[in-house]
């Protein structure tokens, strides 16, 4: 290369001082200038990475215990990012150098998130559980090895019996059996990795009409926003220590209680209200629990306030429905009142209704890349040309990946499509309501295409592939789409280059998981999974006892739960309707479709308290009230975090299950 050569030049200035503005001062494009960014923090997440991958394997994992990533606000990244706050305190007082600034902090919240997204409990951690779990539990009785035999594709799961044995056992080194994970590990890798590409062009494509036109809120950034802005003065706030310190006593009183049964328990947990109703037909309400999670608490305080009354109102309506059924005797029909098709039905018609929205941006997309037309797209992530291109090459790739694992091409093209518009729904659920979790555990396109058509349509070859894709259908808490959604909106209100933080969220991508693949397997086979890896191998069993049941007992279309499908997605076209009709009207069709899932029935009562006393705030004090008092809830959701993650991290030192704030 010539000296003074302009791409010499240019790599040298990004060396010297960072990425720099993404336009030429010549260019016709200028606008303020992009925050400059720095390789340290891209280095020091890069470098942490591994680590918080190892404490997710034992917490999540191993003991089954803290859930960090099953909340949409990771615990454990905002656990670190207060732990770097506090060594910024002490750092400005040796050399201002030496700190992080608030871009540097953002930075590694992104890929750190990013990171426990990929390797969390409803993903990598899942996955792991199912690799092995078919070789292992197959026995003579449940006939396993000669039902699925010649449908479980060999290059995807573990199928040498003494590399699974000491990964269920343990006190093996995972290097002397590292070679039985290499293709099932290099395949899921490239899967996954496409996979979240495929995500991420898509979100580049909803990005502005959602962030700039219809201006989404994006609840879930708030804090770590405000904890990183050294203006907003949040750690001065006395009503924000008040916040911290109710949740911390608490979490430390109980948690000595966990090690001394002696200390009093604070009952936060609180009751399970089906355990009082014994009597027909109170008793048809099921699992209800009433609990003070004081995180969840101050997250619930942030969602808006028709989304979060709707959610406890539909849970509740939910809850009604059951008792009719034990009144009426519908409770006989299998499947009553069929939650899963009505929130999958839910979640369709949220697509279809946002993508419908954004028909007009869509359609101009179409236009530029399809007949060259002028659109101003520069300050996107990616062009959207490219973005397009890069969903046609994945969704291509995904799509080969499937005939390749046995799928016939129209089953593998129909489960995508519908996991796609699940993942919209979702990425526009958190971007608008902020909800703390999004658990639907009953909702899965495998469930819906079986409904819809029945066992035998499909064939075992097909019912084989479709399980094995459990792992990331199943839950939806570590869907990827929300978290690339909110690293671009971060960009946007600090003023970071988009492009920057896409490449920055493809690397976390990447990072996450290799580390996955290599530290969880590496940990199992030293602890052993049936040390007390329950959730896990959950997974597993939920997998292979569904593959089992379908290819034992074959399902005919099941038109009952079809109807409900189809009520569900007519139901949310109608609150839609009714919404834009009316201003006044409360419930929101997203309140609907959590409500028929699995997770609100955890945080349902504190989605009620923190609804009825935003509501008490802002008619008594107004919008000055209410962000005032925004302080208050953040030490709520701090101060639980820290605690939680804290009995974690003695957890990992100690090297033994300590007290769980959630899970």
């Amino acid at each position: 290369m010539q000296v003074g050569h302009p791409l010499e030049r240019a790599v040298s200035s990004i060396l010297k001082n960072g990425f720099p503005n993404s336009y030429s001062e010549g260019s016709p494009h200028k606008r303020l200038p992009w925050q400059r960014i720095s390789w340290k923090p891209v280095f020091f997440a890069i470098v942490i990475i591994p680590f918080n991958t190892y404490w997710i394997a034992l917490t999540e994992m191993v003991w089954s215990s803290l859930h960090f990533t099953a909340a949409s606000l990771p615990l454990n990244v905002i656990f670190i990012l207060f732990c770097l706050i506090g060594y910024n305190a002490v750092a400005r007082r040796i050399s201002p150098k030496l700190a992080f600034t608030q871009e540097d902090l953002l930075v590694i919240y992104l890929i750190l998130a990013t990171a426990s997204a990929v390797t969390g409990y409803d993903s990598l951690v899942g996955l792991t559980g199912i690799l092995p779990h078919a070789t292992w539990f197959a026995t003579p009785e449940n006939d396993w090895a000669n039902m699925f035999s010649g449908y479980l594709p060999t290059w995807l799961i573990i199928t040498d019996r003494e590399a699974v044995q000491s990964f269920y056992v343990g006190q093996v080194d995972f290097f002397t059996q590292w070679h039985h994970w290499l293709i099932p590990g290099l395949s899921w890798t490239g899967f996954v990795f496409v996979m979240a590409l495929l995500l991420m062009c898509l979100t580049v494509l909803v990005r502005r009409p959602w962030t700039q036109q219809e201006k989404l809120t994006y609840p879930i950034i708030q804090l770590p926003l405000e904890m990183t802005d050294p203006k907003t003065h949040l750690f001065s706030n006395p009503l924000f220590w008040i916040g911290f310190a109710v949740a911390a006593i608490v979490d430390v009183v109980n948690g000595l209680n966990f090690l001394y049964p002696e200390v009093p328990y604070i009952p936060v947990r609180g009751i399970q209200l089906g355990r009082h109703l014994t009597e027909k037909p109170w008793n048809a309400i099921g699992w209800t629990p009433i609990r003070f999670r004081f995180f969840m608490i101050g997250m619930t305080y942030l969602l808006p306030l028709n989304f979060s009354v709707s959610c406890w109102f539909f849970y509740v309506c939910r809850k009604i429905l059951r008792i009719v059924g034990s009144i009426t005797g519908w409770s006989n029909i299998s499947g009553y009142p069929f939650t899963g098709q009505q929130s999958m039905g839910a979640l369709l018609g949220i697509c279809i209704v946002v993508l419908f929205a954004v028909h007009r941006h869509l359609k101009s997309v179409w236009i530029q890349v399809f007949q060259n037309a002028e659109l101003d797209d520069i300050r996107e992530p990616l062009r959207y040309r490219t973005a397009v291109v890069g969903i046609m090459v994945c969704g291509f790739l995904l799509i080969l990946f499937g005939i390749w694992m046995g799928l016939s091409f129209w089953v593998v093209v129909i489960f995508f499509l519908l996991f796609l518009m699940m993942s919209v729904a979702m990425a526009r659920i958190r971007a608008e309501s902020g909800v703390p979790e999004h658990d639907l555990h009953l909702v899965s396109p495998q469930d819906s295409l079986v409904s819809l058509l029945g066992t035998r349509f499909f064939g075992p070859r097909n019912l084989a592939g479709l399980s094995l894709f459990v792992w990331f259908s199943r839950r939806k808490r570590n869907y990827l789409m929300p978290h690339q959604l909110e690293g671009f909106k971060i960009a946007e209100r600090r003023r970071f280059s988009s492009g920057f933080v896409l490449w920055l969220l493809i690397l976390a991508t990447f990072m996450g998981t290799c580390s996955g693949f290599i530290v969880f397997p590496r940990v199992l086979y030293h602890y052993g999974a049936e040390a007390g890896a329950v959730g896990m191998m959950d997974v597993g069993w939920d997998t292979f006892n569904r593959l089992s049941a379908w290819l034992q007992y074959p399902r005919p279309p099941d038109w009952i739960a079809n109807s409900f499908l189809l009520a569900g997605m007519l139901m949310t076209f109608i609150l839609t309707f009714l919404r834009h009709k009316f201003l006044w009207f409360p419930f929101h069709p997203a309140g609907y479709a959590l409500a028929n899932g699995f997770g609100i029935d955890d945080y349902w009562f504190t989605i009620f308290l923190a609804s009825l006393i935003k509501w008490v705030v802002l008619s008594q004090g107004g919008a000055r009230a209410y962000r005032q008092s925004l302080s208050f809830f953040f030490g709520l959701i701090v101060g639980d975090y820290i605690l939680a993650c804290s009995w974690a991290l003695l957890a990992v030192i100690l090297n033994r299950p300590m007290y769980t704030v959630w899970r």
